[in-house]
């Protein structure tokens, strides 16, 4: 699922790296501006209304406050929180949550491995979203790509579309983790263009019945 290695790179080839608790990045300080932010032992801070390059951290979350441009948003060990209005290319966080409020437009794509993802309403996703254990919860939202879990429960309402395909990958291999059964919830306001794999036993809770001759089971029941 994952198709970039996460965050080390960017740390040592970041063009400012920090340390410490909690960086703020804002108020009357625009040092910061379009500059790559890094650290490995703090989160990161960024006020209402700034405009900055990569933020990467290793134990730390990263709270983005309303009407910020940002690009790569990544992070091993803390969660990501959006404001309103929000524009970044990509986020992507090991073990934490993304949370995001009203209008996130997102370029690229986003991924967690252990945390949920969870957006406010008119979202944007110009790729996919990805996660192994978490839930994904949209509403009001466009995702141009797939919507992608292995164990987590996936929840589309209010006019929510999906571009691609909904996945469900195999619990063998990689990521081999004893789960209870996960749930797929549409409700009958919300679409998904392409079709809805199942590589492993789902619970569905589809509202549209034009969306169940969309099912394939890829997997044996025994």
């Amino acid at each position: 699922m994952f198709k970039k290695t996460l965050l080390l790179s960017a740390i040592i080839a970041s063009g400012m790296t920090l340390s410490g608790c909690v960086i703020h990045v804002g108020g009357d300080n625009a040092d910061h501006d379009g500059a790559n932010l890094s650290s490995v032992l703090g989160g990161f801070d960024i006020r209402d209304g700034r405009v900055i390059s990569d933020v990467s951290t290793v134990n730390g979350g990263i709270d983005i406050g309303n009407n910020v441009t940002a690009e790569d948003l990544e992070t091993v060990n803390g969660g990501i929180e959006l404001g309103d209005n929000v524009n970044i290319r990509s986020a992507e966080v090991v073990n934490g949550d993304i949370e995001a409020g009203e209008n996130l437009r997102v370029a690229e794509d986003i991924e967690t491995v252990n945390g949920d993802v969870l957006l406010g309403r008119f979202a944007e996703i110009g790729d996919d979203i990805e996660t192994v254990n978490g839930d994904i919860s949209l509403k009001e939202s466009v995702v141009r790509g797939n919507v992608e879990t292995v164990n987590g429960d996936i929840t589309l309402k209010e006019n929510t579309l999906v571009g691609g395909d909904i996945v469900y990958e195999d619990t063998h291999g990689d990521w081999n983790w004893e789960s209870s059964v996960p749930t797929l919830r549409i409700d009958a306001s919300s679409n998904v263009e392409g079709m809805i794999i199942l590589h492993r036993e789902v619970k569905l809770d589809i509202e549209n019945d034009a969306l169940l001759s969309k099912v394939k089971r890829q997997y044996s029941d025994e």
